[in-house]
């Protein structure tokens, strides 16, 4: 993370978060804060792939475990629940997206021997949409809630 400077302190620049002295009178510096390192390449990789693990697509495949539907080696679930993923609630939530993913769901039935209806196969995506904005809500509330004892 970048230091942060406070322009109306002047000549020599101090970062307001770590104290680091810059003697530059030129607007914006960058600098390496002290106070608040930077993450590490693994961590930035971890963080992408767990909001990559999150969505519509990953609440799909929850509710079809549910019910004894599990991914297999062949089949194309684990990409279209990814794909899901990133789309967003919004994208997923159109309805030649919905038919995309039935379509998928569909195709799968049918080479795994299974009976399908198109309307519990939708009622589902839109169930997993909901689940998915749900999750979302409850996730922004926690990081806005303060800790339960406050840091000393």
């Amino acid at each position: 993370m970048n230091c942060t400077f406070n322009r109306s302190e002047g000549f020599p620049a101090k970062c307001t978060e770590c104290g680091r002295i810059v003697h530059s009178g030129v607007f914006p510096i960058y600098a390496q804060c002290r106070a608040k390192p930077s993450p590490s390449f693994s961590e930035m990789i971890n963080e992408a792939h767990a909001a990559l693990d999150r969505g519509p697509g990953t609440e799909l495949s929850n509710l079809l475990k549910k019910f004894g539907f599990e991914p297999t080696p062949t089949c194309a679930c684990r990409s279209k629940a990814a794909q899901m993923n990133a789309w967003g609630c919004d994208e997923c939530s159109r309805p030649e997206r919905i038919e995309e993913v039935v379509a998928v769901m569909r195709e799968e039935a049918k080479a795994r021997g299974l009976p399908f209806l198109d309307a519990a196969a939708r009622f589902l995506v839109r169930r997993a949409i909901h689940n998915a904005r749900k999750a979302e809500a409850r996730r922004a509330r926690e990081a806005d809630r303060p800790p339960l004892r406050p840091e000393q």
